[in-house]
């Protein structure tokens, strides 16, 4: 692990790499500081054989190549299991053959992140599926703060928490599941490679490889190894 000073001066001359395959949108992100260089995205479905097509357009477009880059930074989950295992490898595989510093941040981290400046209280949703949620809940600020753990809740549960604004994709799934409900502000998620960058510019990153090795699922796998 880098020591923190030796990252600082790395992210300030840049150029840092982003990687999210495990949301709905797939995106990879290259930027210095606060200003993105250049954005890629891919429907999920696709992104387990897009994904380093992704970084190379990427890296292209932003008129530099990996050897360039003095960071990468992927998203950690939860998300799709297969997305988010497949986003980890790449970045740590990149990191070791390129011998720069890597981090992970968690899916919660970026939504919030990525949300609009709004008053109130601010939750970060990921549909997990059969009516439920996963969120975690942040004090808003830049960047936003974790105010609780995270949390597995059915729809209707999360909609009693209004009011306060609720970031993630596929929201329109929360208000089928969980009907109207007065000061529940809904805010679709755009990419969110793009908010990684912004919170390694922000200085809310543990610069650790280890945690490229250690997924936020939240759930067990549906398809288990069977039993000998």
């Amino acid at each position: 692990m880098s020591e923190p000073s030796a990252l600082s001066a790395a992210a300030e001359r840049g150029p840092l790499l982003a990687l999210d395959a495990g949301s709905p949108v797939t995106s990879v992100a290259v930027g210095v500081g606060d200003r993105v260089l250049s954005l890629r995205t891919v429907a999920i479905r696709r992104s387990s054989a897009k994904l380093l097509a992704l970084v190379a357009e990427a890296l292209e477009e932003s008129g530099h190549a990996p050897r360039d880059l003095a960071a990468v930074v992927s998203l950690r989950g939860p998300g799709s299991f297969t997305g988010l295992r497949v986003g980890l490898a790449t970045a740590l595989g990149l990191a070791e053959a390129l011998a720069i510093p890597a981090a992970a941040v968690t899916t919660f981290d970026a939504l919030a992140a990525s949300a609009p400046a709004v008053p109130g209280r601010l939750v970060a949703a990921v549909d997990a599926l059969r009516g439920e949620w996963f969120v975690r809940a942040y004090r808003t600020g830049d960047p936003p703060t974790p105010d609780g753990p995270p949390e597995r809740v059915p729809a209707p549960a999360l909609a009693a928490r209004a009011p306060c604004t609720v970031v993630g994709f596929g929201l329109e799934a929360l208000a089928g599941d969980a009907g109207p409900a007065a000061g529940l502000r809904l805010e679709p998620a755009g990419p969110l490679a793009p908010a990684a960058l912004r919170l390694a510019a922000r200085g809310a990153l543990d610069w650790d490889p280890a945690g490229l090795t250690s997924p936020l699922y939240l759930r067990e796998p549906a398809a288990r190894v069977p039993r000998r």
